[in-house]
């Protein structure tokens, strides 16, 4: 019983150590789903092709007043184009931050209540020898001889985890 608890709670922390490097690719597709091209920016780079060949086929030494404007209409393009760019990567930053408080705030329950739950007892027994000068702080909190306690197996866990994943 205790071995196959001890495992359970490694794949959780793994698990969770994948999902932890999920977060960026599970942000993007909420973005892409969220920030789909819409018609206006569709037809505002046509608009700016458009404009970019009409003002390559003008020759600025006879028709600079024509070719000003050109300019000044792709330049306006481009600047609401480069606004639209900074929302997206504005709203982005913002899904992505909020996708991993989320992801914390529920790996952080998780951990508080399996320390909780199994402070009194070990998550491991083995030889108190094997354990010998280090048998009170693994087996904290639980205080029993030769048990790995709950904390000491999150953080081997984690380490382990983080070196897997």
């Amino acid at each position: 019983m205790a071995v196959l608890f001890a495992v359970l709670i490694f794949l959780a922390v793994y698990l969770s150590g994948l999902a932890k490097k999920l977060i960026p690719a599970a942000a993007k597709l909420v973005m892409n789903y969220l920030q789909r091209e819409t018609e206006g920016v569709r037809q505002l780079k046509e608009e700016l092709r458009r404009l970019v060949t009409e003002q390559d086929s003008v020759s600025i030494k006879d028709e600079f007043a024509r070719h000003a404007r050109l300019q000044r209409k792709i330049s306006k393009i481009r600047d609401q184009l480069k606004q639209t760019g900074r929302e997206k990567s504005t709203l982005a930053i913002k899904v992505s931050w909020v996708m991993s408080a989320i992801f914390y705030i529920c790996y952080g329950l998780l951990m508080m209540s399996l320390m909780w739950r199994y402070r009194q007892e070990p998550v491991l027994l083995l030889p108190a020898d094997w354990l010998y000068p280090l048998g009170g702080v693994v087996a904290f909190p639980s205080g029993v001889s030769g048990g790995v306690g709950i904390t000491f197996w999150l953080v081997v866990c984690n380490r382990v985890s983080a070196v897997l994943v």
